[in-house]
């Protein structure tokens, strides 16, 4: 399995677009890792895992061929983690020429069926025929997506929708993709142990960075327990690559200092464009 991040960074970006804080101004000085966009992970070259506003510069960054994406999973329905407007694109026509997928499917709660609609409403006519579909998922309901099982697990987050986690299974290797979450669910732990589970790459929820971390989201100091508790109930073993993500500027480390920190807790540090093949 090879994953790709695209984005790297919470909500706002790093540097955050309207911010002059120490650590955004040190971002846009250093440029490089230091610059990170919305959060986006891409499996293998056709699944996603998110649609944010810059997925379209993550397709310039990277030079992946977004049509060839055939699946996409949505944790929940903010902002930065689905982005509809986009998908009007995606249709033979003046937008798009020769794709590699006639149609991409996407998955997600809810609450994100009710933001694709509602951006689906607002346009003066339908794609015919439609080159994107939306199906409601539920937490624990493996989906069957070509070669990939992926089963929704409940993150503790947006707690206005079911927000999901996500177990990523290709036939040989195991994804466990914690974003956004903060400590997981008992409930999560109980699935994962009763179903035998054992992740090769274990992607964690490290927003708050160096900050006390809290609510809908984690940080260092928090990712090692969750980390203690996979290993203890064989979830994880010696082998697993263990990878933090999804920071916000408010966490004060940059880039190199993150890496040197999560070093320390044996964690990867992820940036935009990291790819790893495992």
């Amino acid at each position: 399995m090879k994953l790709t991040y695209l984005g790297t960074a919470a909500a706002e970006g790093w540097p955050a677009l309207f911010c002059n804080c120490e650590y955004c101004k040190k971002a846009k000085e250093l440029g490089g890792k230091n610059i990170r966009t919305r959060s986006q992970a891409l499996v293998n070259g056709d699944l996603l895992l998110d649609f944010p506003a810059d997925s379209y510069m993550h397709m310039l960054n990277t030079k992946y061929d977004m049509s060839g994406v055939k699946h996409c999973f949505v944790t929940h329905s903010h902002i930065d983690h689905f982005e509809p407007t986009d998908t009007v694109l995606r249709m033979e026509s003046c937008y798009a020429h020769g794709m590699t997928e006639p149609v991409m499917h996407f998955y997600g709660n809810a609450a994100v069926l009710k933001r694709f609609d509602r951006f689906v409403g607002s346009l003066d006519e339908e794609p015919n025929p439609p080159s994107v579909t939306v199906t409601e998922i539920e937490a624990y309901q493996t989906v069957f997506a070509d070669r990939y099982r992926v089963t929704p697990l409940r993150a503790n987050h947006a707690h206005g929708e079911s927000a999901f986690v996500y177990l990523v299974e290709d036939g040989s290797k195991t994804l466990l993709y914690l974003h956004d979450t903060g400590l997981l669910y008992d409930e999560v732990y109980e699935y994962l142990k009763s179903n035998g589970v054992r992740a090769d790459l274990i992607s964690y929820d490290c927003t708050f960075v160096a900050l006390p971390s809290g609510g809908g989201h984690m940080g260092l100091d928090s990712v090692p327990e969750v980390k203690k508790r996979l290993l203890e109930l064989g979830v994880a073993d010696e082998n697993t690559i263990h990878v933090v993500n999804h920071f916000s500027h408010n966490g004060m480390l940059l880039h190199d200092e993150l890496v040197a920190a999560a070093a320390e807790l044996g964690f990867l540090c992820a940036y935009d464009g990291m790819e790893i093949e495992f």
